[in-house]
């Protein structure tokens, strides 16, 4: 019994001897060898079979490639440097910019909205921002308030004729385009800056009227601008429908009453004039009147603006605005652009005011008036006018007249507690309900009759004024 155990065992050790002796003397032929060490090209090898792909690796690389390889480094650098720079110098123009504008705060933001743009350059920059900043004082003098109507693009179209005396609105009450563009320059030399009119005011909890403090640089001064009646229809004879309540304009007749046609918007969106040349041609500007102008001049020269605000519109109902009538107004199409007309003007930092909407001074805005007749020109305001330029809390009076009592109780009970009136010698006053602001024209009567005022404290007259311009009679 032992033996055959003995036996058994000795044969299951033999067994496993062989087992292993073939194992160990088992070799794979040459072409599986081969295709392990060396994989064909384009495949992958798999880890941990023991390739050559490691000590290749390992293999010194020969000059050229480390040449090569150390040029696209220093070539890559160089772009990512150039690129940092190119971005460095467009945030500081840009924050510059802002900065020109008042805008302090966003100016700052830019100079630190990426970690990698600051520098010595952006620090210095933000520095000279923080500086001035600290250097603001509380403006305390007078605040002016000059308005303008629609310019005289051609003088001899509008019936002007140099050395021919006369007292017509358009020599009055308007300036040609020649003398407005020489007016805006010594503004800016004078040291004025345009501000919104309507952060001169404000009301406290109770609802009171407040004036508010202006904080400027040394130097500068407040300026309110604002222009009346842009509905470019000068010179068109006026057709009332039955009962006044909406009417147009004779479109047989040719706009050549020496201002632009219509503003218009280009390919581009962008604000642009219609003109009618004295030769029948119609051309399109930039810079056919006061607005397109100004926003040209702000662009060049942002220091003039606060904050990007440009002036005041005062729309008058009756006649339309920048060109378009009631009737082109009841078009939908024509609507929806004057509306974006009006948006773009919003953008560029326009507001808007009501300058009426009958602009009549018998009963309305005269002597005459009642609350009757302004509750009446005020419904037909918000009727027809508010749809287009947007609700707004600045008015300006037809004349520049001053409505008292009941009259006047009537515009603040439509929502306007800022009037205008033209007065040379109104002050701004305040009141618990309203603030009222006297404003002076600058046309060819100011010109004439006004030059000592204007002297003094706009421009030089003699310099704005063209020597075309026909004297005013009398």
């Amino acid at each position: 019994m032992k033996k055959a155990i003995f036996a058994l065992l000795m044969l299951i050790v033999i067994i496993i001897a062989l087992i292993a002796s073939r194992i160990w003397i088992y070799q794979p032929d040459d072409s599986i060898a081969g295709a392990a060490k060396n994989p064909a090209p384009g495949q992958t090898s798999t880890p941990g079979t023991g390739n050559n792909d490691d000590r290749l690796s390992d293999a010194p690389l020969d000059d050229d490639q480390l040449e090569a390889d150390r040029l696209e480094d220093e070539r890559l650098a160089l772009q990512l440097a150039e690129e940092l720079l190119a971005r460095r110098m467009q945030v500081i123009e840009d924050s510059r910019l802002l900065f020109r504008g008042y805008f302090y705060d966003e100016a700052i933001a830019l100079l630190n909205s990426t970690d990698e743009i600051v520098n010595e350059e952006t620090r210095a920059l933000e520095m000279e921002i923080l500086a001035e900043m600290n250097s603001l004082v509380r403006y305390e003098g007078d605040i002016k308030h000059i308005f303008f109507h629609s310019l005289i693009i051609y003088p001899e179209s509008a019936g002007l004729r140099p050395n021919v005396p006369t007292n017509s609105g358009y020599n009055e009450g308007f300036i040609f385009q020649s003398e407005y563009n020489r007016v805006l320059p010594q503004l800016l030399e004078r040291g004025y800056v345009l501000y919104n009119i309507t952060d001169l005011f404000s009301k406290d909890e109770s609802g009171v009227m407040r004036q508010n403090d202006i904080y400027l640089p040394p130097g500068k001064m407040p300026l309110i601008l604002s222009i009346d009646d842009p509905t470019l229809h000068y010179g068109q004879q006026w057709v009332r429908s039955t009962g006044g309540r909406r009417g147009h304009f004779n479109r047989n007749l040719s706009p050549k009453a020496g201002f632009a046609h219509r503003i218009i918007r280009d390919e581009y969106g962008e604000l642009a004039s219609e003109v009618m040349t004295p030769q029948g041609e119609m051309i399109i500007t930039y810079d056919g009147d006061v607005q397109l102008i100004l926003d040209t001049f702000v662009k060049e020269h942002p220091e003039f603006s606060y904050r990007g605000h440009k002036g005041v519109i005062a729309a008058t109902g009756f006649m339309g605005i920048f060109g378009y009538d009631l009737i082109d107004l009841q078009n939908e199409e024509i609507r929806e652009e004057v509306i974006a007309i009006v948006e773009k003007h919003k953008e560029n930092g326009w507001l808007f005011a009501s300058h009426s909407y009958s602009h009549n001074r018998d009963g309305f805005w005269g002597s005459g008036s009642s609350a009757g007749n302004i509750r009446f020109d005020m419904n037909r305001w918000v009727e027809w006018m508010e749809p287009i330029v947007g609700k707004t809390n600045i008015f300006i009076a037809p004349y520049g007249f001053l409505l008292r009592g009941d009259a006047m109780q009537v515009i603040v009970d439509f929502g306007f507690d800022i009037y205008c009136t033209v007065d040379l010698k109104q002050p701004i006053t305040v009141h618990s309900t309203h603030a009222i602001q006297g404003r002076i024209e600058i046309g060819g009567f100011a010109l004439s009759r006004w030059a000592d005022t204007l002297n003094r404290d706009f421009f030089d007259v003699s310099y704005v004024k063209a020597s075309y311009r026909p004297p005013l009679a009398g």
